[in-house]
């Protein structure tokens, strides 16, 4: 994603490929060993990152192998981008793709090169027509999350698809089985489709996906999946409470449990009959040097939408202020959901579009 440091095209994401659907053979034949990806693979280790556009230009392009021309031209598109030449890398991006017009990590890329020019529509053609598993579980979020950043859910519903094909056909949702297959968090998945689901008021794909995956699948806490189901659709959040507080009571007394604590704030908040009563349940909510420093976000976001219920204009305002000096680009669509701020996020992308779309530059 754009913005506080945290962007979509780190060199490790921009070199995976997922396999979660390939079966992996007894016997695999050698991989030929692409040169290019060794490079940046191996600056990145050194912390010598910067120096990668140099080395590429360094290389005897006419030496390198179609799969090597291919992971240099995407590499070199990604150094502008990562250095914020936006006219420069939308450039390198449409020449690697006029070049290689069947890679869907190069399509991606120009793709999100496109939404960040200003040119959305072109964006979206592009990443309907690279998909999970052929772009990395990275990529593909990163799509569902620019369709949720533009309020294109349809799309959204389109680029997550293919994740729950994947988990129909292995049937296992545990959270280390499905990441080194490749695939994201079943939690994480399910919190995207409930954001769209909700934005869209349509629910039936949510509900079919919930049924499915309790009736066929293990290694999940699945009463507590329809107690989520029952929030998003119903906003019914007595049964999410309760579920919250039985979990906080078995934790160990060492494991932090401050998503646990904030979780169940951000509801108590929510119900509460004043803005003290909701600000000082969420002040309360103790964090340690263990938990997310992002819950700090959440809890100066809950506080932003509580003063906003209760019609305190200078305490919103200042708090979504800071809020977004420290989330430029929102919370993920998982977070906003698993927090119930979805809603009241929603408001704050109109700022956020703004700031996203880059201003023309010199190339």
């Amino acid at each position: 994603m754009y913005g506080g440091g945290r962007g979509r095209h780190s060199l490790w994401a921009a070199l995976r490929v997922s396999r979660a659907v390939n079966p992996v053979p007894t016997k695999p034949e050698p991989v030929p060993v692409n040169r290019v990806e060794r490079l940046a693979n191996d600056l990145q280790r050194a912390g010598r990152a910067g120096e990668l556009e140099s080395e590429l230009r360094r290389l005897d392009y006419s030496s390198l192998s179609p799969g090597e021309q291919e992971a240099w031209w995407h590499l070199y598109g990604i150094c502008a981008f990562q250095t914020r030449s936006d006219q420069e890398a939308l450039c390198r991006f449409t020449e690697a793709y006029a070049k290689f017009p069947d890679s869907s990590s190069i399509r991606f890329s120009l793709g999100q090169q496109y939404i960040r020019t200003g040119h959305a529509d072109l964006g979206f053609d592009l990443f309907r027509n690279c998909a999970f598993p052929r772009i990395s579980r990275e990529f593909t979020m990163a799509q569902a999350r620019y369709a949720y950043l533009f309020s294109r859910y349809e799309d959204g519903f389109l680029f997550l698809r293919p994740f729950f094909d994947a988990y129909r056909q292995i049937r296992v949702l545990d959270d280390h089985f499905l990441y080194v297959r490749g695939l994201p968090f079943f939690g994480t998945f399910w919190a995207y489709l409930a954001a769209f689901s909700v934005m869209s008021r349509k629910f039936d794909e949510l509900e079919s996906v919930t049924q499915y995956v309790t009736q066929n699948c293990h290694d999940y806490d699945f009463a507590y999946l329809q107690a989520e189901l029952k929030a998003c659709r119903d906003e019914e959040f007595d049964d999410l409470l309760s579920f919250r507080h039985g979990r906080l009571a078995r934790l160990p007394a060492n494991f932090p449990a401050g998503y646990t604590r904030m979780g169940i704030a951000v509801i108590q908040a929510q119900q509460a009959i004043s803005f003290e009563d909701a600000d000082r349940v969420l002040r309360e909510v103790p964090m340690t040097s263990q938990d997310f420093r992002w819950l700090e976000d959440v809890r100066t976001l809950a506080t932003a939408a509580a003063a906003h219920r209760f019609g305190i204009d200078a305490v919103e305002r200042n708090h979504r202020e800071a809020f977004l000096k420290r989330q430029p680009m929102l919370f993920e669509p998982d977070h906003a959901v698993n927090f119930l701020l979805l809603g009241y996020q929603e408001q704050l992308k109109p700022t956020v579009l703004q700031s996203l779309i880059a201003e023309p530059q010199k190339g």
